[in-house]
């Protein structure tokens, strides 16, 4: 794929999300957290941020940021077994922003709701 459609947008209208949970399945996905969403993730499940990022986090790769943790099989440890995201209400820009502001090059082959019609050059 070129790498300007890899940036390009979706526009609302057109795309729709099948529910199915593939974005939340991406082989080696992460999702870096914010010290905000850590504290918004916190409060919505009733702990405390020490709490939220000793269960809930590790240390991303580069070791430049702390990341949602993941399931063994790669799935979001959030995701539920109806593919749907147990803190939908707080859930990182990461995951909110998908596939609307970002994709990545592997997007269109990873979610069936994707399609390259739906692409606005920016």
């Amino acid at each position: 794929m070129p790498h300007d459609e890899t940036f390009a947008k979706l526009t609302r209208s057109t795309f729709r999300c099948r529910r199915c949970g593939a974005c939340c399945r991406i082989p080696d996905g992460i999702v870096r957290v914010s010290g905000a969403e850590i504290a918004r993730i916190a409060a919505f499940l009733g702990m405390t941020e020490t709490e939220f990022i000793e269960r809930e986090t590790e240390i991303s790769p580069d070791r430049k940021s702390l990341i949602l943790k993941s399931r063994l099989n790669g799935a979001c440890a959030w995701l539920t077994e109806d593919n749907l995201c147990r803190i939908n209400a707080v859930k990182p820009e990461r995951c909110r922003t998908f596939p609307l502001e970002w994709t990545n090059a592997d997007s269109f082959q990873i979610c069936p709701g994707l399609e390259r019609k739906d692409l606005v050059r920016p």
